[in-house]
């Protein structure tokens, strides 16, 4: 873009999605959240001596960038879901807690979990 005063936020976060989007996926996999992409981006736009591609630095430029190597976590190689976030996780404990209320075991006399049970399911299907 030649006038940079017209070069906006969601524009800018555009050319970063594009620019990763053609890394290689295992590097967005080690990423460790969308901000060390923004660093990643900030990074190669600063030295535009190094490859476009950032999996073909050396490894001590992304943690120059980021302050850890992504390729170097175990995430990049296997992966993992995107969409798992504090909620999820929050989801599955929950889903855990209902199972184990809900069983005989736990239950001292009959409908004494209901009410927690009720709680339970009213955060998870909401």
């Amino acid at each position: 873009m030649t006038n940079l005063d017209l070069y906006n936020a969601r524009e800018q976060l555009a050319d970063v999605a594009e620019w990763l989007g053609w890394q290689d996926e295992c590097l967005a996999f080690g990423l460790v959240n969308a901000y060390d992409a923004l660093r990643l981006y900030d990074y190669a736009q600063a030295h535009p001596e190094l490859p476009e591609m950032a999996e073909d630095w050396e490894p001590e430029h992304r943690v120059e960038a980021l302050g850890y190597d992504p390729l170097d976590l175990p995430e990049a190689l296997k992966g993992r879901h995107v969409t798992e976030t504090g909620a999820a996780k929050a989801h599955e404990a929950l889903s855990a807690s209902r199972v184990l209320l809900d069983s005989v075991a736990f239950v001292a006399t009959v409908g004494d979990t209901q009410p927690v049970i009720d709680l339970i399911d009213a955060v998870m299907h909401s």
